[in-house]
């Protein structure tokens, strides 16, 4: 049996699991590299390869008929790429594109079906995540909605700094107009405002959160929600 303390994955998913089930991804995967924007699964199509993310992030985006991306949900090492595989389901409408650069283990999709079927400790934790995705896009959704651009760039740092845990984060003006779903203008007038109250350090092409509980005090309360509920679920 792997010793859960010494195993070579930093993936909280497999960590979470019983150690003989999370050797058993880790024997049928390859580590690979994640390059910036590099697509993962392409929309409507079927998802051939599943990805447990060790290091960097990957973003689920809804491509809308205008051509502009919006972001439903994000990945980092708490998560993988391929839901939809393990449910039943094949593909989605969603992209998966890697938004900033790490390393993932890379797994057939079918294999991992097919653990995920007949390993019922692997089945309840990938179970689990299911549900937290689901609470993820569900509330950026109604956080997109009804909350002002201050507190939602406020909300998306924090869920950022969680999953890609290094900091300066590499972020463009391009790259946070396109998941916010705002101009970049705002998005630049939204930093300063967050820079000037100290909360962060905001350079061309990087964010600093230099003040969390200050971040998470202007944040809405979509960021405590989805917190709680990963919590919950992974401790």
């Amino acid at each position: 049996m792997s010793d859960p303390v010494s195993a070579p994955w930093v993936n909280r998913l497999l960590k979470a699991m019983p150690p003989d089930d999370a050797a058993a991804i880790f024997a049928q995967s390859a580590a690979v590299e994640l390059r910036l924007r590099q697509t993962l699964h392409a929309p409507d199509v079927r998802i051939k390869d599943c990805y447990f993310v060790e290091s960097g992030m990957v973003s689920i985006v809804a491509v809308l008929d205008e051509g502009d991306p919006m972001e439903m949900g994000v990945i980092g090492f708490d998560g993988f790429v391929g839901l939809p595989v393990v449910l039943g389901a094949g593909q989605s409408p969603g992209e998966a594109m890697v938004q900033l650069p790490g390393m993932a283990l890379q797994i057939d999709g079918a294999v991992l079906k097919q653990i995920f079927d007949e390993r019922v400790g692997a089945r309840g934790v990938l179970l689990r995540y299911a549900q937290a995705m689901q609470v993820q896009v569900s509330q950026t959704a109604a956080c997109n909605g009804r909350h002002d651009t201050e507190q939602r760039l406020a909300r998306w740092l924090l869920m950022v700094v969680d999953k890609f845990r290094i900091q300066p984060i590499p972020l463009t003006q391009e790259f946070l107009s396109m998941m916010l779903g705002v101009r970049r203008q705002q998005v630049s007038l939204t930093a300063a405002v967050l820079q000037n109250a100290g909360l962060i350090r905001y350079r061309h092409g990087s964010i600093e959160v230099v003040n969390r509980d200050g971040l998470e005090a202007v944040a809405c309360e979509c960021y405590g929600v989805v917190a709680r509920e990963s919590s919950r679920l992974f401790g």
